[in-house]
């Protein structure tokens, strides 16, 4: 993987090694791209327009699925406010409907392709975003009364141009569908250079591949042949692979992209990697803190002189159940990714922020701090990254006391428990008592 991620990085990609973990430096765009592929997650690409956030998310694709660079733009959905459920999903044969009288459904590439792109999702108005929701979450696809339910996920990359013309706000649930969300970042002069010449993208192109997968897909896409189709991809994809290979060594790179079998034993490496109990801790801490305390449904406008305004709570609307498991898989595939044998804590607060700044509400209060300083992401990012340093603070001087209530816990002294949530008055240690 670490030659994937250098081949991508010098030939396909040139984004900012913005993400330290350790001693070293990564571009997140291109290193979680390469485990979202992997495990079938979640991305939002977020970047001012032209910035590269599509290209890399279909050369990414390509090179990690092992399709044809046009294969993958072929099943990019490009949003707009008249965009269909027929232009996305599926049709009537109108064939068979004259010749016949019945409603034959056919298909589109969309729901048997192993990666799908939406370019500019936030185009979409409201009332569409519902349109796709199953199909992010599920990969259960429907239309007109027929359903279309895919054993495997598929990855799923969506592009977001930041707020202009034509844009709008993406809804609560479809946000919380995404894993992780990312940023373009700015390049320094020499990689500039290098996009101003042109990637090359060549290695990935087969257009004539392209045109008979795309046929076979027509001929066959009835809901009866789904598998049929899936097996048909999948074939293509394993050939197709070792052609990328033979290419990418002709460039001077030695590269071995994973196989179906071989992306099965990877999910069960990263399935094995344990948790460790500190990570685990400061997330039972973190979760908690969040809640609001004076009521089930938070509001901000009730932080002022709340006597847990201080906390992240004021800061921070919530930090859902998916956005735990998305924490919880990708901080032990950051951990494989870089040979690491549990995901720590430092897995863990490197990812809080990709994982929880699109889909939380972020406080103004939070955001009017944070305006003004410079920076190399956005102000929400920026907000949620110091968010989670100051709650890092603060558990640090927790924890032993975080132990310590544990222990009380499993020996049944409440009475300490209840020492504790008075002596520290956190919502943790309040949460033992309730």
């Amino acid at each position: 993987m670490r030659e994937i991620y250098d081949f991508i990085q010098s030939t396909l990609y040139f984004g900012d090694e913005t993400l330290e973990i350790g001693s070293s430096c990564y571009n997140p765009l291109t290193l979680f791209g390469i485990l979202i592929s992997i495990l079938n997650g979640k991305e939002l690409v977020f970047g001012e327009y032209g910035s590269g956030k599509t290209t890399s998310s279909e050369r990414i694709s390509s090179l990690m699925k092992g399709l044809p660079l046009e294969f993958v733009q072929a099943a990019t959905i490009h949003s707009h406010p008249e965009q269909t459920e027929e232009k996305i999903k599926a049709t009537l044969d109108l064939g068979v409907l004259e010749r016949e009288g019945r409603e034959l459904i056919r298909w589109k590439i969309l729901p048997f392709s192993p990666v799908i792109i939406i370019d500019e999702i936030n185009r979409l108005p409201v009332g569409k975003q519902s349109l796709i929701l199953n199909e992010v979450d599920r990969n259960v696809w429907s239309y007109r009364g027929e359903t279309l339910i895919l054993d495997d996920n598929k990855s799923f990359f969506a592009t977001i141009n930041y707020q202009d013309i034509g844009t709008t706000k993406l809804i609560p649930p479809l946000l919380d569908r995404f894993d992780l969300a990312v940023e373009t970042a700015r390049l320094h002069p020499i990689r500039k250079r290098l996009v101003r010449r042109g990637v090359k993208d060549y290695v990935l192109r087969d257009s004539k591949l392209t045109e008979e997968m795309v046929a076979y897909i027509a001929e066959n896409s009835i809901s009866e042949n789904a598998k049929q189709i899936i097996k048909y991809i999948d074939e293509i994809s394993e050939e197709f692979k070792e052609t990328l290979e033979e290419r990418i060594n002709e460039l001077g790179f030695k590269i071995e992209i994973p196989r179906n079998y071989e992306i099965k034993v990877i999910k069960k490496e990263i399935e094995k990697i344990e948790f460790s109990d500190e990570a685990e801790l400061f997330l039972d801490y973190l979760t908690q803190e969040v809640y609001c305390q004076l009521s089930l449904k938070k509001e901000f406008s009730r932080c002022d002189g709340c006597h847990y305004a201080n906390y992240i709570c004021s800061d921070i609307y919530l930090i859902s159940n998916r956005a735990e498991k998305s924490l919880f898989l990708f901080s032990k595939a950051l951990a494989w990714f870089l040979g690491d044998e549990e995901a720590n804590l430092e897995h863990l607060i490197c990812l809080l922020p990709f994982v929880l700044w699109h889909r939380c509400a972020i406080s103004d209060a939070k955001l009017d701090e944070v305006r003004e300083i410079e920076k190399d992401s956005s102000d929400e990012f920026y907000a949620v990254k110091d968010c989670i340093r100051n709650v890092k603070r603060r558990w640090e001087e927790h924890k032993d006391f975080q132990i310590e209530a544990y222990m009380a816990l499993k020996n049944g002294d409440y009475g300490k428990i209840e020492d504790l949530a008075e002596k520290i008055k956190h919502p943790f240690f309040k949460s033992f008592i309730l």
